[in-house]
């Protein structure tokens, strides 16, 4: 073990450049601001934890790993507890610069949103994107192709309105 991997310094030096743009990927994963402000502190935590046993590789990748894996287990837990109760929870988040972009992204299941954004927004490879999700390549790229195609429609539509 490194110094470096025992300093809680190093451990903020390293994470903290990346913390506002997981909150952001979480948002837009989620659906919800406060849930990706509870996901995100949960990431923090658990990598701050497991921090000394971090490779050393790409922190932003790894913390996303967290994060993105954290918020689909979030998900799931939502949907039996809304199941439960019979009930839907309205999606209340959108952003005021492309609301047709924002309610068409709604529109997609939450790992083809974020395959499409870690490409996207963040320049993973689909390599990088199958790591990140703990899926198959080829898996990302049929995400990536099936959501584009959906954009596509969903944008095209909402145009001939």
């Amino acid at each position: 073990m490194t110094a470096t991997r025992t300093d809680p310094a190093a451990f903020e030096a390293a994470v903290r450049p990346h913390y506002a743009n997981l909150v952001r990927r979480l948002v837009v994963v989620l659906g919800d601001e406060n849930d990706a402000q509870d996901v995100a502190q949960e990431t923090y935590l658990r990598a701050f934890r497991s921090w000394d046993r971090f490779d050393g590789g790409d922190v932003r990748a790894w913390l996303y790993t967290i994060g993105l894996r954290l918020a689909f287990n979030h998900l799931r837990g939502r949907r039996r507890w809304l199941a439960a109760i019979q009930r839907i929870e309205p999606r209340t988040w959108t952003d005021p610069s492309d609301p047709d972009l924002w309610a068409a992204l709604r529109t997609l299941d939450p790992r083809t949103r974020t395959a499409l954004l870690l490409s996207a927004v963040d320049g993973y490879t689909q390599r990088e994107i199958g790591v990140i999700l703990g899926v198959p390549e080829g898996t990302v790229a049929s995400w990536l192709s099936r959501g584009r195609a959906a954009l596509r429609r969903e944008l095209g539509s909402r145009a001939d309105r």
